[in-house]
């Protein structure tokens, strides 16, 4: 009878010490491919949906899903237990006083141990082939942040504002050069960074940002000025399932305002390219101009939103 082969040294200490399992996990031959790493305020419906669609990704790749909760009740991990203990992935629920995105995930990435990190919202629904794609993009450009295709899910776009936000609130079309973007577009809803800039470079959030707007184009700015460039993965497809009244959004505006004037404290030689756009929107109703295309008839709806919008955003910015 053949000799049963012998245990590897490595592998009897692990079985003898236990502890050395998660040292032996966390090798770079063991890590799976993807960490996938969401944000939760208090949302569990929306969690539910995103965490449903992310289940058949599991067959495109290994990968674990940890779940920074940023203030949230108590009730939504035992309300969210079901979920996360289903079969597949490795699932991590971490509970932690609320101090807005950048601090939840600048306290979760240590415990990453993909080799690609994945930042998605809560409130998105994934495509299959999402995890495929990006994938491919960072095997073709290695390096790279990978900025997947967010699209709007068509269920919430149900009136003339949501359909004016769908075709304003997405920026890809505007990319010049095919599969290359810039800084601007370094949003952590469909984003995925090689973990070597968080653990090579100590990349990390600035935590001086309290709210969800900025803190991830910052982090990008910065990473990028380092030699960071960004792919877009037209096939890696999300939606985002989040229907806006007006006034909400004009508090959403308000907010990214009081951002960018902490953003433009740090960098304040991109001022023009950040406050330009909003500073001519906001001044198409006044003056003798904007009265007359008042009494012309020509400044509609959208139009007159639009300019109420870049005030609320400037408003904020004042306030701030």
């Amino acid at each position: 009878m053949p000799r049963r082969p012998r245990a590897s040294g490595n592998l009897r200490l692990a079985f003898q010490r236990p502890e050395t399992c998660l040292f032996l996990m966390d090798t770079p031959a063991l890590r799976p491919r993807f960490t996938l790493l969401i944000c939760v305020k208090d949302r569990l419906d929306r969690l539910r949906s995103c965490i449903e669609s992310l289940r058949p990704l599991q067959s495109e790749a290994t990968g674990e899903l940890i779940v920074a909760c940023d203030g949230g009740p108590t009730s939504l991990r035992r309300e969210a237990g079901e979920l996360l203990n289903a079969p597949g992935w490795t699932s991590t629920w971490v509970d932690l006083p609320a101090g807005g995105p950048a601090k939840a995930r600048n306290a979760v990435l240590p415990k990453a141990r993909g080799e690609l990190i994945l930042f998605l919202n809560d409130d998105i629904r994934c495509e299959p082939g999402l995890l495929t794609a990006h994938d491919r993009a960072h095997r073709d450009r290695p390096g790279h942040a990978v900025m997947g295709n967010t699209r709007w899910a068509p269920e919430v776009i149900t009136d003339d504002f949501m359909h004016w936000v769908a075709h304003h609130d997405s920026f890809y079309y505007l990319i010049p050069a095919p599969r290359e973007a810039t800084w601007e577009y370094f949003h952590t809803m469909n984003l995925s960074v090689d973990r070597r800039w968080f653990d090579e470079l100590g990349a990390r959030f600035d935590e001086r940002f309290p709210d969800p707007a900025f803190e991830d184009t910052e982090l990008g700015y910065r990473l990028c000025r380092d030699g960071l460039r960004i792919t877009l993965a037209y096939d890696a497809v999300l939606y985002h399932v989040h229907h806006f009244e007006f006034d909400a959004y004009l508090e959403k505006s308000r907010m990214r305002g009081r951002s960018a004037r902490h953003f433009l404290a740090l960098y304040p030689e991109l001022a023009e390219r950040i406050l330009s756009e909003y500073q001519w929107q906001a001044k198409r109703m006044e003056g003798v101009r904007g009265l007359l295309r008042r009494l012309a008839g020509r400044l509609d709806g959208l139009e007159q939103m639009e300019s109420r919008i870049a005030k609320a955003f400037l408003e904020g910015y004042q306030e701030a």
